[in-house]
């Protein structure tokens, strides 16, 4: 071997750099900024100089480094995901990175992109996501099943959908669940988010009161035109507006979440701390209503002589919208679903009549936890033991009713009509004149298993309720593979850099300080 041989050998840079590679994905660094910094550390610290350049990490080594991490994560990540119970999904157009040939070069540009992100629950657990064609419901259903065939993932134990509450998800003829459940030739247990049917009320009561939106962050009345300079409004006197705000871990809620929740308790004690007052509400989106909640408190704290529109938007946040987001939020299980449609419709009786008009249609479309199935199942977990008993009658009438059906006939998911005077949740719906089907999570157990549910196998009850009634978790997802989007091309590449972002997080969420390092 020659001595230019042995110096090249010796040369050669072999650290695998897997912790740089996902930090870099984390906070969206490009390769030439990763390794210049990665490079000027090792300077600073004697590793590198001019005369031992064995160490020096280039480009093209953070991008074979990143590449690699990649694939790994996502080899690894294909393992882990068997027996699916539930798959919860929510899509997004984004901005989206792509390769065009001209002249036999390659360009990069940026194309817009429906992206369907798809989490296995519970545990909120990243699958992936698809890119459909176009934004059918027939189309996107194709894509999620192509999905799984593709990578061999069985659904055979698929139970529940969870998604947001637009028609193209939920319409009872056409929609996405509808046609994931004749594909798969049997019913599914919907779980539709109600985090996104709290948000509706609020929408719907500000563009009756204030008017309608314009462009993605306008508004075309009073209000809305003083929302975006409302945080630098000096706090003066105003009238305290009670809220019956469950207790909660402040340490669990993102930073507008905490807003909400802090300036909640300062109007109804009537006292503003000066940290509340210093902070951002949050920005101007017609897709985040509680930030738009939290700057309407902020506009109520900061007007003298408040109009009554604005007073009936701070009554509705303080009474109904606040209380509903955090006891969605803290009593996420999906047995708590029914509940939470009934204690809504409890916490909205002290609108007036013309309000109403407005409030109860809303909830009424989207009071899928009410549907027989998903109330069942609410009563099968219930604390009271004769509600219990009642659930389990219900449930082996409705199989037995079942058993006589074609079983390739999927039923009609309809949300029944609500009674806006019901005492208990359980009384939500006409049992007489609805037509009672048993939920699908329980379509593989026999008589004695559901008996046995009743009387005395709490932890699988806890199991089948352990599905969360929201989707932020989704949500979440869709946000990293809009950031995904914009940083690398293709669904691999998209996906492995959404992997390894959440690999990082999950095992370091904070880095401040010292103390919140971790290996």
């Amino acid at each position: 071997m020659s001595l230019n041989e042995n110096k090249t050998k010796a040369c050669r840079n072999k650290i695998k750099l897997e912790t740089l590679s996902k930090i870099c994905d984390r906070y969206g660094l490009s390769d030439r900024s990763a390794a210049a910094i990665a490079t000027a550390v090792l300077q600073d610290v004697g590793v590198v100089s001019s005369e031992d350049t064995t160490n020096v990490i280039d480009r093209s080594k953070v991008r074979r480094a990143r590449s690699k991490n990649r694939e790994n994560i996502q080899q690894q990540h294909g393992f882990c995901l068997n027996n699916i119970a539930a798959l919860y999904f929510d899509g997004k157009k984004d901005k989206t990175l792509c390769q065009e040939k001209v002249d036999n070069k390659y360009y990069r540009k940026s194309v817009v992109e429906e992206h369907i992100s798809l989490i296995q629950e519970p545990g909120s657990h990243y699958i992936g996501h698809v890119a459909p064609n176009s934004s059918s419901a027939k189309n996107i259903a194709e894509e999620i099943l192509n999905f799984f065939e593709k990578r061999n993932f069985h659904l055979q134990d698929l139970m529940v959908v969870g998604c947001d509450g637009t028609v193209t998800n939920t319409g009872f003829k056409n929609g996405i669940i509808t046609q994931l459940e004749v594909k798969l030739k049997r019913p599914l247990q919907r779980f539709i988010c109600q985090l996104h049917g709290n948000e509706l009320l609020l929408r719907h009561l500000f563009n009756h009161i204030d008017g309608n939106t314009t462009g993605p962050k306008g508004y075309s009345g009073l209000i809305g035109k003083q929302l975006e300079k409302c945080h630098i409004l000096e706090i003066v006197q105003f009238q305290p507006i009670p809220c019956k705000l469950p207790v909660v871990d402040v340490t669990e809620l993102s930073t507008d979440q905490k807003y909400l929740y802090e300036i909640c308790c300062s109007i109804e004690d009537s006292n503003f701390s000066s940290d509340v007052f210093k902070r951002d509400p949050g920005k101007m989106s017609h897709s985040r209503w509680l930030t738009t909640a939290n700057r309407i408190l902020r506009l109520y704290t900061g007007s003298r002589s408040p109009t009554p529109n604005l007073q009936i938007l701070a009554n509705f946040i303080m009474q109904v919208y606040a209380p509903m987001w955090f006891s969605i939020k803290f009593n996420s299980s999906c047995k708590n679903g029914a509940t939470h449609v009934w204690k809504t419709v409890q916490l909205t009786r002290y609108l007036d009549e013309s309000l109403k008009k407005v409030i109860d249609p809303v909830i009424s479309r989207n009071s899928y936890f009410i549907h027989p199935e998903n109330l069942l199942l609410s009563m099968l977990a219930d604390s009271r033991t004769h509600i219990r008993e009642l659930a389990l009658r219900r449930i082996l009438k409705a199989k037995l009713r079942e058993a006589d059906v074609d079983s390739d006939v999927i039923r009609p998911f309809r949300v029944p009509v609500i009674n806006f005077s019901a005492i208990d949740y359980v009384d939500l719906i006409d049992w007489q004149t609805c037509e009672i089907t048993s939920p699908p999570v329980l379509q593989n157990f026999s008589v004695e298993d559901i008996e046995q549910l009743v009387f005395s196998d709490s932890e699988k009850m806890v199991e089948l309720t352990s599905f969360p009634c929201h989707t932020q978790a989704v949500e979440r997802c869709v946000k990293l593979v809009s950031e995904a989007s914009l940083s690398v091309i293709g669904s691999g590449a998209r996906d492995g850099f959404i992997l390894a972002n959440i690999q990082c997080r999950q095992k370091m969420p904070h880095f401040e300080t010292k103390r919140e390092f971790n290996q």
